[in-house]
């Protein structure tokens, strides 16, 4: 891979003239490249990250009771009331996580005007 010549990026300056003198209206802030390609570069390896391991789209009791932040008691006493959207298979509990972020949706109040 061949290197570029690079030449160092020039302080950007709005000018604007008034009669014979040149006054400075704005200085924009220098850019400092190394650090935009660092932070591009962990960007970068985070999305790589989630594509190497994709959430589940099913949940247990205990990953949901984790996703919700409640105690796996809560989350089955909630399915027995039928308060949460759930599917069985045989006699084991299950969640959509669509399911249960539309729920968590659905259940924020609105405080607008009041």
């Amino acid at each position: 891979m061949r290197k570029r010549n690079v030449r160092p990026a020039a302080p950007a300056v709005i000018i604007k003239q008034v009669a014979p003198a040149v006054e400075v209206i704005e200085r924009l802030p220098q850019i400092d490249q190394q650090t935009v390609m660092t932070q591009l570069a962990q960007m970068v390896a985070q999305q790589q990250a989630k594509l190497e391991n994709p959430e589940p789209q099913t949940m247990d009791v205990k990953e949901a009771a984790a996703f919700l932040r409640m105690s796996p008691w809560t989350v089955r006493d909630m399915v027995r009331l039928k308060q949460l959207p759930f599917f069985r298979l045989r006699s084991r509990i299950f969640f959509r996580r669509c399911d249960l972020e539309a729920w968590i949706s659905s259940q924020v109040n609105d405080c607008v005007g009041k």
